[in-house]
């Protein structure tokens, strides 16, 4: 972890890029300095900042020449700016100050990049996917192209609620201190984002283990931990491919039995579905049907049944099993 940063950016109305640029930065340091200003103003000992977005350097994407040198993100037509530049640069030294483990760095970096920053480098840059991908297309009729694009255009972004940051005309704020504010925001969503995606990664050894340990159609979870992505993607594994059950913790209490897809794009076609006569009931009906004590309920559309206790939900999913 280094002690403290200088970092420059520049002044005036700032975007989501050299925001989220910032705060990738900061979890690189104990502390850091950050200045804004202009092209006339940069710092005079440069080797002493990390200088982005502004200055014509490595990590800046405003001319034609560094447009070029910069390129696009991997396997897209989309141009990096600020936040891909430093991502890309930088990312070893954020994951490792981060405590993130080096075995999951390159992994960690391709998920943060579609995820994250992919869509904050498109906007910065002007740039649609969709219409991108629609320029491809020459078979499409113009007028279908058109309501193609004004579909994508719905949703509020990232991007915008950075943008949103800037003082607005009748505001006394200093554009330095909602800069600030900004920086802040953008780096609870970096943190919470690369959660997500470390856990998930550190989850994929618990559920393999699941895995190995699953017997007559069922696999048990002690604690939840995202299962589907990692047993989806095991269908050279004849183990994953014999499950129909997974037991998990409920968040509301007792315990979950879930179905598992036979195709993970149909949410609706089930390798063992439960019996048609549970789907719907509830408590002492579902307990009726079933001969459980504890069923507390089976979904209308039969993807999760639970009941209060794990014995239970077990016979649940050994019962289901049998039909």
């Amino acid at each position: 972890m280094i002690k403290r940063l200088n970092l420059f950016t520049h002044d005036g109305q700032f975007h989501a890029d050299e925001v989220f640029a910032t705060a990738l930065l900061s979890l690189m340091c104990d502390d850091y300095n950050v200045d804004r200003g202009s092209d006339t103003e940069l710092p005079e000992d440069p080797e002493n900042w990390i200088i982005y977005d502004i200055g014509g350097g490595e990590l800046d994407h405003h001319t034609p020449e560094n447009r070029e040198r910069n390129g696009t993100h991997p396997n897209t037509d989309i141009p990096y700016a600020a936040c891909g530049l430093v991502w890309r640069k930088y990312y070893r030294e954020i994951l490792a100050a981060y405590g993130c483990e080096e075995r999951y760095f390159d992994t960690v970096y391709q998920r943060f990049e579609t995820s994250l920053v992919l869509g904050i480098d498109a906007e910065d840059n002007g740039y649609r996917p969709v219409k991108g991908t629609l320029d491809t297309m020459p078979n499409i009729p113009d007028e279908q192209k058109e309501r193609i694009l004004r579909a994508s255009r719905y949703g509020f972004t990232v991007s915008q609620m950075i943008r949103d940051y800037n003082p607005t005309w009748d505001s006394s704020m200093d554009y330095y201190e909602a800069f600030i504010y900004a920086v802040s925001f953008a780096k609870d969503i970096v943190m919470n984002r690369l959660d997500s995606i470390i856990s998930s990664l550190d989850g994929r050894d618990y559920v393999m283990q699941c895995i190995d340990y699953s017997a007559d159609h069922i696999m048990i979870m002690e604690q939840f931990a995202p299962w589907e992505g990692v047993l989806y993607s095991q269908s050279w594994n004849p183990k994953a491919n014999d499950i129909w059950y997974v037991l998990s913790p409920a968040l509301r209490g007792g315990w979950n039995v879930q179905c598992v897809l036979k195709n993970s794009s149909d949410r609706s076609d089930f390798r063992h579905p439960f019996p048609a006569e549970w789907l719907g009931l509830r408590h002492e009906e579902l307990q009726e049907a079933s001969g459980i004590a504890t069923a507390v309920f089976c979904h209308p559309s039969g993807f999760l049944a639970g009941a209060k206790t794990q014995a239970d939900a077990y016979m649940l999913a050994e019962t289901a099993a049998r039909r």
